[in-house]
């Protein structure tokens, strides 16, 4: 099994869109390490953001993100960049997709009552569902085609002293396809010991793969169709908004485009 979940060069990828995005980017310079801040500090004003080096970069407007770090910064190299600009230099894109997919994250926290868990790795991010005490989980969520509906998104696969489950994931990546902007996702199943949570070692999820995460678990209809209609809740449009950042959404339907067009 692929744990970190990157794109292969010569797949489709399933990508859900960003159908509306902040024009422009905000990048201010540290004084000093934000380790070192005032204790009354309060980052949540700056909302999310990208520590790249010595500098911050987010979509909040620079007046407000200034405003809220101003003891830590050099005032006088704050600045705005288009989001073509940044788009233009590779390592921009980088941090560009780090930020969106920072974003992206934060909404998926939402769900962690419905037992999504979320490990966010830097190099390759997943996320699964967790048991629930112990056993099985079934969870209710909107259908575009029937409405309400439920699913058994961790089930067990052996009883006894040593029992496992099967717990259903997503591994995703934000990646421009095409010179489009999207959340590339891929279906899996991880393998889960007794609390129906922790991964078993690697050697059980490598034997257990081979049966379970197969192309029909990454691509198959009924995969894709559940974690599309999961991760919108129904809704129209995914809202990634947040205080200072009222244009960034992601569509509601997944696009699939050659991976090789991946930036």
């Amino acid at each position: 099994m692929d744990t970190k979940h990157q794109l292969d060069a010569y797949r489709v990828v399933n990508l859900l869109p960003f159908v509306s995005m902040p024009d422009r980017i905000s990048v201010v310079r540290l004084r000093t390490a934000l380790r070192f801040r005032p204790p009354n500090l309060a980052l949540a004003k700056a909302g999310i953001f990208i520590h790249n080096g010595d500098e911050i970069w987010s979509f909040t407007t620079l007046p407000n993100l200034t405003s809220a770090l101003d003891v830590m910064l050099d005032r006088s190299l704050g600045r705005s960049c288009p989001r073509a600009e940044v788009e233009a230099d590779p390592t921009g894109r980088k941090v560009l997709s780090w930020l969106l997919r920072k974003h992206f994250e934060r909404y998926l926290g939402r769900f962690s009552a419905q037992g999504l868990f979320v490990e966010g790795d830097a190099n390759g991010s997943r996320a699964y569902f967790h048991g629930q005490g112990g056993k099985t989980r079934t969870i209710s969520y909107r259908s575009r085609m029937a409405g309400e509906a439920s699913r058994n998104v961790v089930v067990q696969r052996w009883g006894g002293r040593r029992p496992w489950f099967k717990n259903e994931g997503l591994g995703y990546q934000v990646v421009m396809l095409g010179g489009v902007w999207g959340v590339a996702i891929e279906p899996f199943y991880i393998f889960a010991g007794a609390d129906a949570c922790k991964p078993l070692p690697y050697a059980a999820q490598i034997e257990r793969s081979s049966r379970w995460n197969g192309r029909d678990a990454r691509t198959g209809a009924s995969h894709l169709t559940f974690w599309e209609d999961f991760l919108t809740a129904g809704a129209p449009l995914v809202d990634l908004r947040q205080d200072g950042v009222d244009n960034l959404f992601l569509g509601r339907s997944l696009l699939q485009l050659p991976s090789q067009a991946a930036l």
